[in-house]
């Protein structure tokens, strides 16, 4: 599956990378100083400014500016420079990030100070000094000199005190804000009211909907008299549905269908007819643990039970999943429902 693509929007970012499987990035001082050129030579080339960085021991903060819609272009020559310095240094091979770098947007500039607050936070959170501006290798110590570092924010915020409750969640604000691009603008996405989500879906799929519209699940469970934990559940059953649906589906057992299609497209009944017909006991066996008991016997008697294209596998899963004392000769004998009542709209 392609990677989504990013959007990009000119402003401030925040970014992280961390060292794969949070190994160490930065052995010694010499590695920093590495990066922190590298930053600076990027800086140049690509026309960002830094407001803000800490180059922890296996990760690092960046709080830039672009100019351009580079943000990507620039990122992946910071990262794979450093990545080939460092290779090259240690004599090692393989990928030193993670993965790709995440990046927020900054869409409103009065949460700056508090997310500069943050991220010169790092240090003191780890243990490794006590004061913002210890730190030799955050942008606050004011140790290392370049051209684009941009002590604006830096000086303007008040470091004596801890992060406040109202820093950090307005730091939260930033980092859970689900955005869109509008305009050619990136702004935060407007929720669609709770009522509407339950309107015309499922409750499953609307709890899964809303969450994805960046509803929490304690504001469902409050709108729906549910607990927590009973929304939890059912997100949780829903996402291990979807799970099941899409690994049945690239290996091709809803052949007649589109390639691309999507759990909510097909529905129940279609996705628990194919489990039956197509997938192998132990995803049928499944099937009953997230639909239950009650809905795959109905599913199977309204679209499997009378095919005597499957007149071996209905036997099986009548005495196997239902517990009938029959013979094969009791499902020859089935009327197709579905045919009748086919039959009987034709006529």
């Amino acid at each position: 599956m392609a990677r989504k693509k990013r959007m990009e929007s000119i402003g401030f970012y925040h970014i992280i990378n961390r060292g794969v499987e949070r190994r160490t990035i930065y052995t010694y001082d010499d590695d920093r100083k590495q990066f922190l050129e590298i930053l600076e030579e990027s800086a140049e080339v690509y026309g960002f400014e830094i407001y803000a960085y800490v180059l922890m021991d296996n990760h690092y903060h960046l709080l830039i500016k672009t100019e351009a819609l580079n943000l990507s272009l620039l990122m992946r020559q910071i990262n794979s420079r450093y990545s080939m310095y460092f290779n090259r240094r240690y004599s090692r091979v393989g990928p030193l990030w993670q993965g790709r770098f995440k990046s927020w947007y900054v869409y409103d500039e009065q949460y700056l100070k508090s997310l500069v607050k943050y991220i010169e936070c790092n240090p003191i959170k780890a243990g490794m000094v006590q004061t913002i501006g210890e730190f030799a290798w955050a942008m606050s110590s004011k140790t290392v000199q370049m051209k684009h570092l941009n002590y604006e924010l830096i000086n303007g915020c008040d470091f004596k005190e801890k992060l406040t409750k109202e820093e950090l969640q307005e730091v939260d604000t930033l980092f859970n804000t689900k955005l869109e691009m509008v305009h050619e603008v990136i702004v935060p996405k407007t929720k669609k009211a709770l009522n509407l989500h339950f309107a015309n879906n499922t409750r499953e799929t609307a709890i899964a909907h809303a969450i994805a519209d960046g509803y929490t699940q304690q504001a469902i469970a409050d709108y729906l008299g549910l607990s927590n934990i009973a929304i939890s559940k059912i997100y949780k059953i829903y996402r291990q549905k979807v799970s099941l649906f899409q690994r049945l589906r690239d290996k091709g057992i809803f052949w007649s269908y589109s390639k691309n299609l999507s759990y909510e497209e097909a529905g129940e009944n279609l996705f628990i007819e194919y489990l039956y017909k197509y997938a192998d006991f132990d995803d049928i066996r499944l099937g009953f643990v997230l639909f239950g008991k009650r809905m795959m016997k109905r599913a199977w008697e309204e679209m499997v039970k009378s095919d005597t294209r499957f007149i071996k596998l209905n036997f099986m899963i009548a005495r196997v999943f239902f517990g009938m004392d029959i013979e094969a000769d009791y499902l020859k004998k089935v009327k197709n429902e579905r045919f009748e009542k086919f039959k009987m709209l034709a006529s």
